[in-house]
Formats: structure tokens, C-alpha cells, sequence
């Protein structure tokens, strides 16, 4: 019998394919601003065309004094030649004689025509004695030409840069905002057990190094790499234009170029993501190191933070410099290729058209300018092309981000929660995180609408787990979740969500103002709704007793308030939100008495009249509750109300007797 082949994983996308696919992605995002990519395209290639144009304009000139010196030599231009030197030289570049015809015959006469209209017109600031010879004649309306040329080109090049410029910037900046937004809105929809796996500095990094990442890329898109190629295209075109094996030597000195460029530049791209990684290691530092400065204080820890967060710095330097250090490398061997090739192509270029003569002075003049023309656009795209690669490696790691799919999402055809009475049922619950052993355990349990049911056990035996269930913050492996009823998830998450309202034992507040920090809990309420929720929540008079009132900032986290004014706060949000069902989880367990008798008065308004889920360690808390549930490694071993269980010989009875046995 033979062996069943062994399932193999699939390799993973290599460097080329990754980078090939990011560089699609971004390409794509131009395509939803298609009229400002089209502009940025149109402005670069005019100003790329303005500024060959620019270079070119110098050889007729030179031209004029090439002759000048021949004719002195015995080269005597015949006076009754027709045709300028301009017009010479484009015919001698074109068809390597005299004899042309059709377009360029057309461009020939034109190109006289303008010549002569402008000497004509200036005549009367030319003395007579320049205008006499045909010859000299020739030479003032070619420099006349081109210098009135050279000004229009100045003006247009002038233009068409300011107008890349803005064009570019407006096109990456929306497309950049685009980004953050749709990246900040993908991760916001990742459960929490997404965040339970994540570092905070991970998230940051990625917001920030890794979106800047994506927008140096974006401006190299549809900046030098547009540019440049446009500045080298042009001189090839005027290269082939006067001899096609002119354009077989370019050919080969660009292909050359690029076959060596890619095979260099992928060790780039591998470091660079390298580098990305300890950037988001030194971020997770600082913010470690600021989240928990009073402990950092109160344990004089500074040195020690010090010491780790140089030591992320050296492994970030490392890299860092790893990172420059091949793209220098892959810099400096292009340079070498491309001053190796230009000389070659100088060579035989030179040495075919200057050896055989088959042109005159002027044209290899033009030709040995073109060459040069190429080289600085070549260098300067390779620079990009490994910018590129570098940056790229932290577009790789937002678009990981921005692909992953959120695990819990509204199911097709799912309803909304409407006129919800507030019955909650757990039904044969379980659940583990991250498939590691189970930490609910086939729980049952009904919440009567309008009820309070306590929670209460050792640390560790499941309560929060089985609270963070209710609003889908995970979702249960086995079993369902009902309100009223219906499968929660049967229900779209908004709707679900608007109908609870969750006080937690750490307040959180954001770095805004009361009034911003309670209308969380309902964003349209009017003033007066907000007010009667504080005076609901018992912290209305010590509001209106701050300086500016209800828009007083209450500082990072909440910083300027204590613990029992920040409860309250968040209570005044949760009264706000006026959900049917409510999540307690060991609300008043953080707060010194005088503080939890007013939170515990503020808690009573929030109870009454919804389905209350309550996790306390303080026993006193929840002596009233309608049942009490006692878990102990992720069951339910007891269940009744306080006088039943203190009856009992119970686990609920010895955890009471402990908290309030005499000292």
C-alpha cells in the first residue's frame, strides 16, 4: 500500500510577487481620481518635453558658430543655399542629405518662414550692414528664433512644473486620506480578540511610518518615476530619429541597466521590511513606557526604561542602516553601469558619425548632448526605483492591515434590534480564546428582562468572558446568545450594540470636553438630555461648579477627575444611551467608600427598569440582586438569591464570610 503524500503548505508570495502586487494596489488607487492622475501626466510630460525641448534649442546656435569657424576655414556656407541652419540641421539629422520630403519638407518651410517673419519684424533694430548677408541674414533670425522660443519654453516648463506639483500633491493627499481612513475603519472592525493579540505601538506604527511609507511611495509614482522616464524617452526618440542603430545602443545600455537594477534592489526591499518591524518595536516601547508612567515614578524605573528603549533603538539603527547600506550598494554599482554604458555608447556613437563624417559638426554636437541628456534621468530613476522598494515595505505592511477580513461581521439578511423588551439567554455556552482550553463551559442562564443577576466568583472564573458575549465582543464557539428571544446573531452589530450599554471598572474618557464625553453614549442629544443624565448620574452641581461648566476638558484618560467623578461620568453616558440592557463589570470595585456611595446612587437611577448584568467582588454590592450565579472555572456551580445561598453551605457563603469576617 502506498504512503498518502504528506499535505504540504502552500509557499508564501515571494519579494517580487509582493512588491508586483503593491505597486498594482497603489497604481489602482489613481484610478479613483482618474482626472487628477490624468492631469499629473499630462503637466509631467509636458514639462519633461519643455525641458528636452530646452536642451535642444542650444544646438542651433552652436551650429552658427561651427559654420562661422568652417567658413573661415574654406567651408564657405553658398549664399544662395536655401534654408537656415536650424533647418539644415533637422534635415541632416532626418535623412542624412539634403533631399527630403512631405512632412518634414512642410516643417522645413515652415520653420524658414517663421525665421524670416521674425527677422522681417526686426528689422528696424538690426543695421543694415548684419542684413546684407543672406548668410548673416540666416544666423540673426535662427538666434532670434530660437531665443523667443527659449522664452516660451521657460514659461510653459515654468507652468506645467507648478502644475504637476499641485496636481501630484492634491492627487496623493486624497488618496493618502483615503488610506488612513479606510485603514483606521478596518481595524475598528476587528473583534477584540484581535486587539487582545496586538501591541498598541504595533497599531501606531502602522498608522503612522508604515501610511507615511505608502505616501513616499505614492509621491515616487507619480513623481521621478513618471518623470524621469519621460526625460529619457524624449532624447531616445531625437536619437533614433537621426540613425535607428543610435536607438539599438540606447536599447541595450537601458536593458542592461534594468536587468541589473533587479536583480540588486530585492535585498531593499527585504531589509527595508526588516526596518519597518523594530520602527513598530520602538513605538510599542514609548507607548508602554508613557501608558505607565506613574508606575514607572512610583518604582524609579526611568533607567531601566531607558536602557530598553536604547537597546530597540540600536536594533532599529542596526536595521536601519542595514537598509541604507543596499541601497547604496545597488546605487553605486548602477552609477557604474551607466557611466560604463554612456561611454560606450559615446564611443561608437562618436566614432561612427564623427569618423565617417556622414554629419556635420552641429549634429554629433546634438548627439553627445542627448547622451548626456540621458545619463542624469537614468541615475535619478534609479535612486527612485530603490526609494521605492524601501518604501514599499511599509505599503506591504498597511495593506496586510487594510486586507484583514473582520471575524465577526453582520450575517446576510441579518435584522436590526428593534423594541427590544430585554430577556437575555445563555443556551449551552462555550467558549475558549484562541482555541486553548475552555474558559466558559457549557453555561445556562436566563436574565428576565428588568432583572439584575450578579456574577460573582474568583478571579479568573469567567465572569467578564461571559459579560463581553452579550455585545459580541467574541463570539461563542458552541451555544447561542438570545435577546428576546432571537440568536443575537441574527441581529446587525449596530443595532445589537445600540441596545446596551456597558460601565466598566476602569472609566475611560477621551481628551475632550464633559459634554463631548457624555453624549458618546447618544452623539445627537440635546443639552438637556445630557444634563438630565448628569444629575441622574449625581455629578450635575459638581459640573457646573468647574470653571467652564459642561465644557470644561477633562485631560488624557480623564486625568483632571478622580475615580468616583469619572464612574459617574461614564454612568451619565450609559443613562444617555438609555439601553434596555446594561453590563456592570465591578463598576464601584476601584473606589474608596464615599465614592462608591454616590456611584452606587447613580447605579440604582442606571438599573432601574433595564436588564442588568453585574460583576462585583464586593458582595455588598449585589445583595440585592434578583439571582446570583456563582462561577467557578467557567461553570455555574450556584444559583439563587442571597438569602438561599447564605442558607446554603455554599461557595457564595464562604466568599461572603471571607470579605467580612472580622480582622
Amino acid at each position: 500500500m502506498e504512503d498518502a503524500p504528506t499535505p504540504t503548505t502552500p509557499p508564501l508570495p515571494g519579494v517580487e510577487e509582493v512588491r508586483v502586487r503593491t505597486v498594482r494596489r497603489l497604481l489602482r488607487s489613481f484610478l479613483r481620481h482618474t482626472p487628477l492622475f490624468l492631469a499629473t501626466l499630462v503637466a509631467t510630460a509636458l514639462y519633461s518635453g519643455m525641458m528636452t525641448a530646452r536642451v535642444a534649442l542650444i544646438y542651433p546656435v552652436v551650429r552658427i558658430f561651427v559654420e562661422e569657424e568652417n567658413a573661415q576655414t574654406g567651408e564657405v556656407v553658398k549664399e544662395g543655399e536655401r534654408g537656415t541652419v536650424e533647418t539644415r540641421l533637422v534635415r541632416s539629422l532626418v535623412k542624412g542629405d539634403s533631399e527630403f520630403s512631405g512632412p518634414l519638407a512642410r516643417l522645413n518651410a515652415s520653420l524658414d518662414l517663421i525665421e524670416r517673419q521674425v527677422v522681417d519684424r526686426l528689422a528696424w533694430a538690426i543695421p543694415d550692414s548684419v542684413l546684407s548677408s543672406p548668410k548673416r541674414r540666416a544666423q540673426v533670425g535662427t538666434l532670434a528664433t530660437v531665443t523667443i522660443l527659449f522664452i516660451l519654453i521657460t514659461v510653459l516648463s515654468a507652468l506645467s512644473n507648478f502644475g504637476k506639483l499641485v496636481f501630484r500633491a492634491i492627487l496623493v493627499t486624497r488618496i493618502l486620506t483615503g488610506l488612513r481612513v479606510k485603514l483606521l475603519r478596518n481595524l475598528l472592525n476587528q473583534p477584540l480578540a484581535f486587539y487582545d493579540d496586538q501591541k498598541r505601538g504595533e497599531l501606531i506604527s502602522r498608522m503612522n511610518s508604515d501610511v507615511q511609507a505608502s505616501t513616499h511611495s505614492l509621491n515616487l509614482l507619480t513623481g521621478e518615476l513618471v518623470e524621469q522616464p519621460f526625460l529619457i524617452v524624449l532624447p531616445v526618440m531625437g536619437l533614433v530619429a537621426a540613425k535607428w542603430w543610435l536607438g539599438l545602443i540606447v536599447a541595450v545600455f537601458l536593458a542592461s541597466i534594468t536587468l541589473s537594477l533587479k536583480k540588486q534592489t530585492r535585498k531593499v526591499h527585504r531589509r527595508a521590511k526588516v526596518r519597518q518591524r523594530t520602527t513598530a518595536r520602538v513605538t510599542e516601547a514609548m507607548v508602554q513606557m508613557f501608558s505607565g508612567i506613574r508606575v514607572v515614578k512610583a518604582f524609579g524605573l526611568e533607567a531601566q526604561k531607558v536602557s530598553h528603549y536604547r537597546a530597540r533603538n540600536e536594533d532599529f539603527a542596526r536595521d536601519a542602516i542595514a537598509t541604507e547600506v543596499a541601497k547604496a550598494r545597488t546605487r553605486t554599482s548602477m552609477e557604474l553601469l551607466t557611466n560604463l554604458a554612456i561611454v560606450t555608447a559615446l564611443l561608437v556613437g562618436g566614432l561612427v558619425l564623427g569618423g565617417g563624417g556622414s554629419l556635420p559638426a552641429g549634429a554629433m554636437l546634438l548627439f553627445l548632448a542627448l547622451m548626456a541628456q540621458i545619463y542624469r534621468p537614468t541615475k535619478v530613476l534609479t535612486n527612485a526605483y530603490t526609494d521605492l522598494l524601501d518604501n514599499l515595505a511599509g505599503a506591504d505592511r498597511t495593506f496586510e492591515f487594510m486586507d484583514r477580513k473582520p471575524e465577526l461581521v453582520d450575517k446576510p439578511g441579518a435584522i436590526p434590534l428593534r423594541d427590544a423588551v430585554g430577556t437575555v439567554r445563555f443556551e449551552d455556552v462555550c467558549f475558549a480564546y484562541n482555541g486553548h482550553g475552555l474558559v466558559l463551559d457549557h453555561i445556562n442562564l436566563e436574565v428576565p428582562a428588568g432583572q439584575v443577576v450578579a456574577l460573582v466568583g474568583h478571579s479568573g472564573a469567567g465572569k467578564s468572558t461571559l459579560v463581553n458575549l452579550v455585545p459580541r465582543f467574541y463570539d461563542p464557539q458552541t451555544g447561542r446568545i438570545t435577546v428576546d428571544g432571537t440568536d443575537i446573531r441574527e441581529f446587525t452589530r449596530e443595532s445589537l450594540l445600540r441596545n446596551i450599554a456597558v460601565v466598566t471598572q476602569e472609566p475611560f474618557l477621551f481628551n475632550a470636553s464633559i459634554r463631548e464625553n457624555i453624549a458618546y453614549g447618544r452623539p445627537h442629544a440635546t443639552n438637556e438630555e445630557i444634563e438630565a443624565a448628569a444629575r441622574a448620574a449625581n455629578i450635575h452641581e459638581f459640573i457646573v461648579g468647574l470653571p467652564r461648566g459642561y465644557d470644561e476638558p477633562v485631560g488624557e484618560r480623564g486625568g483632571k477627575l478622580s475615580g468616583g467623578q469619572l464612574q459617574r461620568l461614564t454612568i451619565a453616558r450609559a443613562l444617555l444611551r438609555d439601553a434596555k440592557i446594561l453590563i456592570l463589570d465591578e463598576a464601584t470595585s476601584s473606589l474608596d467608600t464615599e465614592s462608591e456611595r454616590a456611584v452606587q446612587l447613580a447605579l440604582q437611577n442606571l438599573m432601574r427598569g433595564r436588564t442588568t448584568l453585574v460583576i462585583a467582588h464586593r458582595l455588598s454590592t449585589v445583595q440585592h440582586a434578583d439571582k446570583i450565579c456563582v462561577l467557578q472555572e467557567g461553570s455555574i456551580v450556584e444559583m439563587g438569591t442571597h438569602t438561599q445561598l447564605m442558607a446554603m453551605d455554599s461557595l457564595y457563603r464562604r466568599l461572603y464570610q471571607l470579605q467580612f469576617a472580622p480582622h
